[in-house]
């Protein structure tokens, strides 16, 4: 593990002008903290705490429940506080897949600066992944990559999730429905040629340059409106992309109120029944 003096030299070569998504600790150095950016580093706590979460849901309902040597696959995982959970737990191979190069280069350094070996980290459009380029994993976890997507993409990512996932997927989306259409002034409701049902949710300005796009983390690669699925096409797209149990977790929850559970879902879907 990186001493404290080797970590802060290491954080400067990562776009420290950039906020991080996820918070470490190595050797009492913080990625982000709040004196540093208070409000990404509130985003960053329920980030973690989303974590923890997805670790006890696995623990309860993977096959024999543990996780202990499974295959995990983190999808969009952004700077790797997911997969570093899984790893220091007790997966097996920890895969993260991350569109953004700054995401998989710090993801890459922490996972070095934590001496975690069990993780490792690709860069690659999650949009376009088959089991034949990563081949299956016992365990998904599809954290806010969802809702980023654009409504061409929507019914392939989630049948891609289906083929990669032999046991259970872990997916954390927003969902929409009239108030939620409302409070984000999303675009719609329209109906996609699959029949799903849903409202577009602009995620950049017309004319956004690829470079402006990249830029913008938080946000899609490159489509200008993202797809908020509604409830009923969420679970019938999970059921059409070979899950066949769908459980909405209302408890435990990482955010309160059950508006944010109805909007901010997070969802288990398992292969089996």
């Amino acid at each position: 593990m990186l001493d404290a003096g080797d970590m802060k030299k290491l954080l400067l070569e990562l776009s420290p002008e950039i906020p991080w998504a996820h918070h470490f600790e190595v050797s009492g150095v913080h990625t982000i903290s709040p004196d540093k950016d208070e409000k990404f580093f509130r985003k960053a706590t329920g980030l973690k705490e989303l974590g923890h979460l997805a670790l006890r849901l696995a623990k309860a309902y993977s096959t024999g429940n543990s996780i202990t040597g499974k295959s995990i696959l983190d999808i969009a995982s952004g700077e790797g506080g997911h997969s570093m959970a899984f790893a220091q737990a007790g997966a097996g191979k920890v895969l993260g897949v991350e569109g953004r190069d700054l995401y998989f280069r710090r993801a890459t350094a922490i996972a070095r600066a934590m001496d975690v070996t069990n993780a490792t980290f690709r860069l690659g459009d999650v949009r376009h992944l088959t089991p034949a380029d990563t081949g299956q994993f016992d365990i998904t976890l599809c954290f806010g990559i969802l809702h980023h997507l654009g409504q061409n993409d929507f019914s392939a990512f989630l049948k891609s999730m289906g083929a990669l996932t032999n046991d259970m997927m872990i997916l954390y989306t927003h969902v929409a429905n009239e108030k939620v259409a409302r409070d984000y002034a999303l675009k719609g409701p329209v109906t996609l040629e699959s029949g799903y049902k849903g409202w577009l949710f602009r995620e950049h300005a017309d004319g956004a340059s690829d470079k402006e796009k990249i830029n913008q983390v938080r946000a899609s690669l490159d489509n200008t409106f993202s797809f908020w699925a509604d409830n009923e096409s969420l679970v019938k797209a999970l059921k059409k992309s070979g899950f066949k149990s769908v459980l909405k977790v209302y408890e435990p929850h990482v955010f309160g109120g059950m508006d944010n559970r109805d909007f901010r879902q997070v969802v288990i879907a398992k292969k089996d029944v």
